[in-house]
């Protein structure tokens, strides 16, 4: 551990992001790495690994169950992220249907369709019964889309519809609730985000059997190119990512073996303005920002495989 953090934090200064946070701990020594850890970042969609927590904490109180089927209509579809805005209304997902997309694709409509059912300051309130203070889950992503966008450019429609035709930019808003650090805002520590994945791993979150689900859910994560991204194929990571236009997240366990696991949490802001017109130099700074996250998931399970 002693050499883990100057490379961590050599990684972080060639990354070129304006803000970068890493909480990283052995589940089973208990050695624990912290830099810029209480620094509230937007979770963007790894939000929904707090949501993941409420929906089971609600099942186990006998609410719903996962094999309940909850009808998708337009109200409540989402630009992408996801599948089901493109599918036709009426379409009846089982809930576990629903909580897998939301993690494995970050589908943005099967996300709102759960927080609707959830009631959406439950899952904050959730956080905070855990411990979790610095967790606040107040908005949908409808929400953070009409932020952004205004709520004719959130509209789910644009999603499907003149498909053919060259699609204009919208406005997006980088002064509102969406890219607030405060708790209007869908935010985190990276420590405390840790902390939450930690605890799903530990089966303290509701019980053991409701922790077994989530993780079994996070493991099928199916956007892989952060944490994941310079491991070993075939390498159980069960995590989840978040991104808005100048912020890239991923927070999740690493199984390093059977014997070694580790909770790695790790976001970042990066100028996005500053390659708003240029496509190709967007994409390498992305890359650049993405491959970061792979080399510290790379030393972690180095240092404990």
């Amino acid at each position: 551990m002693s050499t883990l953090r100057p490379e961590i934090e050599s990684i972080i200064t060639a990354s070129g992001a304006t803000a970068m946070g890493v909480a990283i701990k052995h589940l089973e020594s208990g050695a624990e790495i912290y830099i810029n850890a209480d620094q509230p970042f937007p979770l963007c969609s790894v939000f929904k690994i707090p949501v993941l927590a409420e929906a089971f904490h609600q099942i186990e109180q006998g609410r719903f169950t996962l094999d309940d089927r909850w009808e998708l209509t337009l109200a409540e579809k989402n630009l992408p992220s996801g599948i089901l805005v493109f599918l036709q209304d009426g379409l009846m997902p089982t809930v576990r249907d629903l909580l897998t997309l939301m993690i494995i694709i970050s589908d943005n409509t099967a996300t709102d369709m759960v927080m609707h059912r959830l009631g959406v300051p439950n899952t904050t309130q959730f956080m905070h019964e855990l411990g979790l203070t610095d967790i606040h889950v107040p908005m949908t992503v409808r929400d953070i889309f009409n932020d952004i966008m205004g709520e004719a450019g959130s509209d789910p429609r644009l999603a499907f519809t003149n498909l053919g035709q060259p699609q204009k930019e919208e406005p997006s808003n980088r002064n509102g609730h969406a890219y607030s650090l405060g708790p209007d805002n869908d935010v985190g520590t990276p420590r405390a985000l840790n902390r939450l994945v930690e605890l799903i791993f530990q089966g303290e979150v509701v019980s053991r059997t409701a922790c077994d689900q989530m993780l079994h859910i996070l493991l099928q994560q199916q956007l892989n190119l952060r944490l994941p991204r310079f491991l070993p194929e075939g390498t159980p990571v069960a995590h989840k990512t978040g991104t808005l236009g100048g912020i890239r997240n991923d927070s999740g366990i690493i199984y390093c073996n059977d014997h070694a696991h580790v909770a790695v949490t790790v976001f970042c802001t990066w100028d996005a303005a500053a390659v708003k017109d240029d496509p190709v130099a967007e994409w390498d700074r992305v890359n650049a920002l993405d491959s970061a996250f792979g080399h510290i998931g790379r030393l972690v399970y180095q240092q404990f495989k």
